[in-house]
């Protein structure tokens, strides 16, 4: 869905004007950082290297498998344009960081979100969207380069972007796009594409959700959908 120029504008400055209070979202909610709807893929095992597009077979240093409660998708992670990102994320996963996390925010056609730590507690559930955490033990810069394959596909469908409350402000929260979220401004980190399994991300945008600011169909999912494990496959890259 398309928001009018000024209305973008104003979620954008929303966006960074709560910092540590925010959630980590793109765009949108005085408390958090998601990406706001604004302008501008059943059970997968990585076996065999998915396909992938030519833009950006070239820029692919790992395979990321999520499994969820209700199915399994496959991220290739873009080591090249993203390094430390990219590290962050296989750093976290391999410690077993996202096991037991929730999506705490799904936005129908336009986005699905994890990453809170705090999601794992239903006794922090005011909290939730607010959490983070690095393997730096810190937040982490961007990585925005403009000249980058990533950052020129830009937020298209699939595309999997860091959460955060700011700039430089990365820790754990990522999320991933859906056709409605084409029309982002570049301002969150691309650091992968989901390559197998975008039919269960369509999914899960779509399960009914509490009502929230956002509106009646982005929210929290009435029925939790958690990340049970992600496992790091490491391409060898010739030189």
């Amino acid at each position: 869905m398309r928001i009018q120029k000024l209305t973008y504008c104003f979620l954008i400055i929303l966006l960074f004007a709560c910092n540590s209070n925010r959630k980590s979202e793109p765009l949108e909610e005085g408390k958090s950082n998601y990406p706001a709807q604004e302008k501008k893929e059943n059970q997968l095992e990585l076996q065999t290297s998915p396909r992938v597009i030519p833009d950006d077979s070239s820029i692919i240093t790992h395979y990321a498998t999520v499994k969820t409660n209700i199915g399994s998708f496959v991220i290739a992670l873009y080591g090249i344009d993203a390094p430390k990102t990219v590290k962050n994320f296989v750093a976290l996963s391999q410690q077993g960081f996202y096991n037991g996390i929730l999506f705490h925010r799904v936005a129908r056609d336009f986005l699905i979100q994890a990453g809170d730590p705090n999601t794992k507690s239903i006794k922090k559930k005011k909290e939730w969207g607010f959490g983070g955490k690095s393997s730096f033990g810190k937040e982490f810069e961007d990585e925005l380069n403009p000249n980058s394959a990533s950052y020129k596909l830009g937020y298209i469908k699939g595309t999997v972007a860091m959460a955060n409350r700011g700039k430089n402000t990365n820790t754990s929260q990522f999320f991933i796009c859906l056709d409605k979220a084409v029309n982002l401004d570049n301002e969150w980190t691309i650091f992968g594409k989901v390559v197998s399994g975008i039919e269960l991300v369509e999914d899960i945008s779509k399960v009914q959700v509490e009502p929230s600011e956002r509106g009646y169909s982005d929210g929290l999912p009435l029925k939790p959908i958690k990340i049970n494990s992600i496992k790091i496959k490491k391409l060898k890259i010739s030189q």
